[in-house]
């Protein structure tokens, strides 16, 4: 029988802290990043991010010293949009975001719990080669609202391996919003590896 999980080592040691990243790094992220636009936003803009929460209950796989089993296929991809309107409520276009999320694999030395991807040709669905804006070797993701509506979606794929909670920051000029997602286990499940008996 075939294991469908990674081998042993692809597992989150909740044992080893972690979750302790989450604070310190996003913190660290808006701070060292807060002054990179370049987009003049006039005083009391408000940028919104929907959902501002995302929240997934899941069965969870751990190995007999309580690591979460890591299964990269098993994931939900879900839209999130980004709206900045001035003082006025009127709409501002083709203005740069600049957006850092938890648990991407450009900002957590972890396995990616969260991938980012931006919609260029428009589908609606994630197109994995072409599309990924969170990768290692990626900056944190920079994008541009639209000119008319000033509004920008990007697509989130969330692994639902393991329980996690981190945070998606927006930001640009004095305007930011932040959303909440959560994977939570709501049954934890010893996982054993399977037995195969020999047969002469």
């Amino acid at each position: 029988m075939k294991n469908r999980f990674p081998d042993k080592n692809a597992f989150f040691d909740k044992a080893r802290g972690w979750r302790r990243l989450l604070p310190v790094s996003g913190l660290l992220a808006v701070w060292v990043l807060g002054g990179c636009s370049n987009d003049v936003v006039p005083v009391g803009s408000t940028l919104t991010l929907s959902p501002e929460t995302h929240s997934t209950t899941i069965r969870e796989w751990q190995t007999e010293r309580g690591g979460c089993l890591f299964n990269p296929d098993n994931h939900v991809d879900i839209p999130v949009i980004m709206q900045l309107l001035g003082p006025d409520g009127s709409p501002i276009g083709d203005t740069t975001l600049d957006v850092y999320l938890d648990f991407t694999a450009n900002t957590y030395p972890g396995p990616s719990v969260i991938n980012l991807y931006d919609d260029l040709n428009g589908n609606g669905v994630v197109d994995a080669e072409s599309e990924l804006i969170s990768g290692a070797d990626d900056d944190i993701a920079r994008v541009k609202t639209d000119q008319w509506t000033g509004s920008r979606m990007l697509l989130l794929r969330i692994n639902l391996s393991c329980s996690f909670k981190g945070e998606m920051v927006a930001f640009t000029g004095g305007a930011t919003a932040r959303a909440g997602i959560e994977v939570v286990a709501g049954e934890i499940i010893p996982w054993q590896t399977p037995v195969v008996e020999e047969t002469s």
